[in-house]
């Protein structure tokens, strides 16, 4: 940057973009006046150096008309993307709302609390990553097991009873429960002592839509004292 672009930029831009932008510039989200104003000095500059080399002179007051322009249509000195909806020139276009994933949606009949957005559109399974690995350690542990403790790990799984397998292998309750007891020994070897506390885990992100949801409704009962 030249000292007399510097110059003008500072002298000349700053002062009238810091007037014009908070009664000019719709602010979108989390838009704030001095992140604006840093934005259209970037903007700014571009269209400085982009007369500069078609050797064009340019004034202050003509750069900060067309850097507003810019900044009231959604521009951004990254990017002008009407495709993303959380950027300003998508917001601005009507083209797409923003809406929060507290918001309520509909009410239970069952409950007194609503249902939100956020509810309805987190899945419950866990994330892809988290199954393959999950397949990967378990489809390896299971080559190493013989029919009856298979059996009974997939009984397990689903939740049946062991009872349900002593016609099928032909063993006493007590027999089953020994192949149990040496799964899960056999289990906790492979895979570690903590595994099976990890496997009734749920994912992270489900920590935070409760915390969420329990700070608001505690920030409810307050408001209600």
């Amino acid at each position: 940057m030249t000292p007399s672009t510097k110059q003008l930029l500072l002298n000349e831009v700053q002062p009238r973009l810091r007037n014009a932008i908070p009664h000019k510039v719709p602010f979108v989200g989390s838009d704030d006046p001095e992140e604006l104003l840093q934005d259209g000095l970037l903007i700014a500059l571009r269209i400085v150096n982009g007369a500069r080399r078609s050797r064009k002179d340019v004034t202050g007051g003509s750069v900060a008309y067309y850097t507003l322009k810019c900044l009231r249509s959604g521009r951004r000195s990254l990017s002008y993307r009407k495709t993303d909806p959380l950027h300003p020139a998508a917001q601005l276009n009507g083209h797409c709302q923003v809406h929060s994933l507290e918001e309520p949606v509909g009410s239970d009949e069952s409950g007194d609390e609503p249902m939100t957005l956020g509810d309805m559109l987190p899945a419950h399974d866990d994330d892809p990553a988290t199954q393959a690995c999950r397949r990967l350690d378990w489809d390896h542990l299971i080559q190493h097991l013989d029919a009856v403790t298979k059996a009974i790990l997939q009984a397990l799984t689903v939740g049946h009873e062991l009872t349900s397998l002593i016609k099928r292998f032909r063993r006493s309750r007590s027999t089953l429960q020994n192949h149990k007891d040496r799964l899960g020994r056999f289990i906790k070897e492979r895979l570690g002592e903590d595994i099976l506390v990890q496997v009734q885990e749920h994912p992270g992100w489900h920590n935070d839509l409760h915390v969420n949801r329990e700070r608001l409704a505690c920030r409810w009962e307050q408001s209600t004292i």
